[in-house]
């Protein structure tokens, strides 16, 4: 549909800033309401092949413009943290484990922020959307540190407490590549996690389900222009 009050004077009605988490999930819900959305994102397009087999290979893996390395794994150090982020198309979810737990019962209730609304009942219809957009699953096959916790949580009687990771990683037949399973079609093929253990040095599969091959995919599809190795 049209958007409201577009202004003709201006190529875009919004521009993000990032192609991570927010930014991508920004980029398609503005699109879908008819917005004109630009994404700028200061790391590079990456695709299976330019992924490092290790992360020895820093050029290849480590974000450090001062170094010439522009892989996609940025470290920040500050006083009391540091932290661990990404840097491409796809943001964070180039990096991170793919690990999706919902909060326990006591996040929500935080005095902090308990006295502003029922947040488990507020938010328990956008966690099922984003589980459904990152296609979580439990990983179904437990590995040596999957087996060693299930062990140590029956040492501690509380075996009943061990459950699989929820993860965004698609299990089919792996390594091998099938059309879209997740958007009847609209997104891109896939293939079957082969469980190499890689999913923090950048999936060389396509089976991580980061967010170039949803949100970003479909935005993309739904008019966003993306602008990678801009920085704002």
């Amino acid at each position: 549909g049209k958007s409201m009050g577009r202004n003709s004077q201006h190529d875009y009605d919004y521009i993000i800033i990032g192609s991570g988490f927010g930014g991508s999930v920004a980029a398609l819900r503005l699109a879908e309401k008819g917005y004109r959305v630009l994404v700028l994102e200061k790391g590079k397009w990456f695709s299976e092949k330019d992924y490092a087999k290790r992360n020895w290979n820093l050029k290849r893996w480590l974000w450090m413009p001062l170094l010439r390395f522009f892989g996609f794994f940025k470290i920040s150090f500050f006083r009391h943290v540091t932290i661990l982020s990404g840097v491409g198309v796809g943001g964070g979810s180039l990096v991170y484990a793919n690990t999706l737990p919902l909060p326990k019962k006591e996040f929500f209730t935080a005095k902090s922020w308990a006295h502003l609304a029922d947040w488990e009942k507020e938010l328990t219809g956008h966690y099922q959307t984003a589980r459904q957009m990152l296609g979580t699953v439990p990983n179904p096959e437990l590995q040596t540190g999957d087996v060693a916790l299930q062990k140590l949580a029956k040492n501690l009687g509380k075996e009943n407490e061990f459950e699989p990771t929820q993860v965004a990683v698609f299990f089919g037949e792996p390594d091998k590549t099938v059309p879209d399973p997740y958007f009847g079609g609209k997104g891109p093929d896939r293939a079957g996690c082969n469980f190499c253990g890689g999913c923090m040095t950048g999936c060389r599969y396509n089976a991580k389900n980061t967010l170039d091959k949803n949100y970003l995919f479909l935005a993309r599809q739904t008019g966003v222009h993306i602008q990678a190795e801009s920085e704002v």
